[in-house]
């Protein structure tokens, strides 16, 4: 891969329902990382978990609720949340994200549960 500069405007945001996802950088020409910025607009409903990556969430705004293993987290703006693959997880309502996975976060792999 060759230095790039990723333009802002060039993104646009994902509708996935409860969860609008900007993918900042996720493709197989720099499989060693992903970034995103995610924003939960509603509760997911399902525990789920990712089969490969590490991720970090690093909370850019709002205050919520992230559920780790049937444990719920209080998080707010500043925070970071560490989940090594395999962990169960969803993030709640109000929560905008930056997303870091390694390897890249690819949705096909993703478990849900209940």
């Amino acid at each position: 891969m060759k230095p790039k500069i990723i333009r802002a405007d060039e993104l646009k945001e994902n509708d996935y329902g409860d969860t609008k996802v900007t993918d900042i950088l996720n493709n197989e020409d720099f499989p060693q990382f992903s970034i995103a910025k995610v924003r939960k607009v509603g509760d997911d409903i399902k525990l789920g978990l990712d089969q490969d990556s590490y991720t970090a969430y690093y909370v850019l705004e709002g205050e919520g609720i992230c559920i780790i293993e049937d444990k719920e987290y209080n998080i707010k703006k500043g925070d970071t949340v560490l989940l090594p693959p395999g962990t169960k997880y969803k993030n709640m309502k109000g929560l905008t994200l930056l997303a870091i996975s390694s390897p890249r976060f690819d949705r096909k792999r993703r478990v849900y549960f209940e």
